[in-house]
């Protein structure tokens, strides 16, 4: 009984010898606070042909590689000229992690050079790290406008840039890209050289596709510029080509219409005949070995009757 009970006695100590390292460790693991994760922010300030600028703040974290957008975010945006210092407002990421905010540019605080700074910052939480980012532009605009001269339909493109007391001045010797909307991101159409006194002129290209009714949106754009980094102007007219009038029955070839391109069409074609070839080749190949084995099966038993 004494040895049973000393036995016994001995299996509890060492059960708990081998439990206790693995209880403290558990301990410790629940003690190690998670360590916050690392947060950035992609900011931009675009200028608008209506008097505006829009801050736009895109907050994302990195798994690796890849890239996750953050949602639900708080993103506070300020404006200053280097001393003082005024909010523009605060808003809340999108499922792709943006956030924007609208203000007046006859709000905005300037320094001497008529540069402005913009702030977008993100707080942080319990999981992620707080971050900013700052964007240092020139107020600048771009305004978009149409005219007619000897039959021949013209885009004319004006610049002005302002000063640190809010006066406007012409932007020059610059190039202006100009778009209309696609389906994916913006199609360039061509380009616009600003002169000394600011404004400048392209044709108007006569293929272009509009709405029913013609109408369709020409954008000129400045795009990481060193002084006013991001402009946008935009405009409507009438002079493209009525979407209705296209024929239905025979579509143009494009990536974006119902009919594919004939060069998209003949190199699938090749592509498929290419993979079938193969099958083919490799069933007639199987075929002849089969009959190959039939023959050498026939001669083996000829020669046996002979001998």
């Amino acid at each position: 009984m004494k040895k049973f009970l000393f036995a016994n006695l001995l299996w509890l100590i060492s059960t708990l010898l081998l439990i206790s390292p693995s209880l403290s460790a558990q301990e410790e693991t629940e003690a190690e606070e998670v360590e916050p994760v690392d947060t950035y922010i992609s900011f931009i300030a675009t200028y608008t042909s209506n008097d505006t600028v829009v801050l736009t703040a895109n907050l994302y974290i990195r798994n690796g590689r890849v890239r996750v957008d953050l949602e639900n975010a708080p993103i506070s945006f300020t404006v200053s000229e280097g001393t003082e210092q005024i909010e523009a407002g605060e808003t809340f990421t999108d499922s792709t992690g943006i956030a924007q905010v609208m203000i007046a540019t006859s709000s905005l605080l300037r320094n001497e050079e008529g540069m402005v700074t913009y702030m977008a910052d993100f707080a942080g939480t319990d999981k992620y790290l707080s971050t900013s980012e700052m964007f240092v532009s020139k107020p600048a605009k771009l305004e978009v406008s149409f005219y007619e001269e000897d039959s021949v339909k013209y885009i004319r493109v004006k610049g002005y840039q302002f000063t640190s007391n809010g006066e406007a001045e012409p932007i020059s010797d610059e190039t202006i890209l100009m778009f209309v909307p696609s389906l994916f991101r913006p199609m360039p159409i061509g380009d616009v050289w600003l002169e000394e006194d600011g404004s400048g002129s392209m044709e108007f290209p006569m293929t272009l596709i509009g709405d029913s009714l013609g109408d369709i949106t020409v954008i000129a754009r400045i795009d990481e510029h060193d002084s006013f980094g991001y402009v946008k102007g935009e405009s409507n007219c009438e002079w493209a080509v009525p979407k209705h009038l296209l024929s239905q029955d025979k579509p143009t070839r494009e990536l974006w219409t119902p009919v594919a391109p004939l060069w998209m069409m003949i190199t699938l074609l090749i592509l498929l005949a290419g993979v079938w070839g193969h099958y083919v080749y490799a069933v007639v190949e199987l075929v002849k070995i089969k009959r190959s084995a039939k023959k050498e099966n026939i001669q083996e038993k000829d020669w046996s009757n002979y001998s």
